[in-house]
């Protein structure tokens, strides 16, 4: 009989949560403003995706789980954490970077 472990469950549960809350609330949005594809638009909707608590908390408690019970193993999900901290420093230098890049084009 295979145990449940409360750290991945919980971690799924998270996780899960937090994509689909996540495109809830960016439909509840595009739906309440019309959706417009504008960069202010799309930005928003990627830092609230970074931004989003449970979907962070949910990956590390995963990677917890899996170092708590393989600890010589290397965890799966350590490999998804860093992607989404590589994507999410793409996103911020993105947001950064772009309107001045815009600025300096048309003046």
């Amino acid at each position: 009989m295979k145990k449940i472990k409360v750290y991945r469950v919980l971690g799924g549960i998270l996780a899960v949560y937090g994509i689909i809350g996540y495109f809830a609330n960016l439909l509840y949005k595009g739906l309440e403003r019309g959706i417009i594809l504008s960069y202010p638009t799309i930005v928003g909707a990627l830092t609230s995706f970074v931004l989003n608590i449970f979907l962070w908390a949910g990956l590390i408690l995963l990677w917890r789980a899996d170092k708590n019970e393989s600890p010589d193993k290397k965890s799966k999900w350590l490999t998804f954490i860093k992607i989404y901290v590589i994507f999410s420093l793409l996103v911020v230098t993105t947001a950064i970077i772009i309107p001045h890049l815009v600025k300096s084009l048309k003046g």
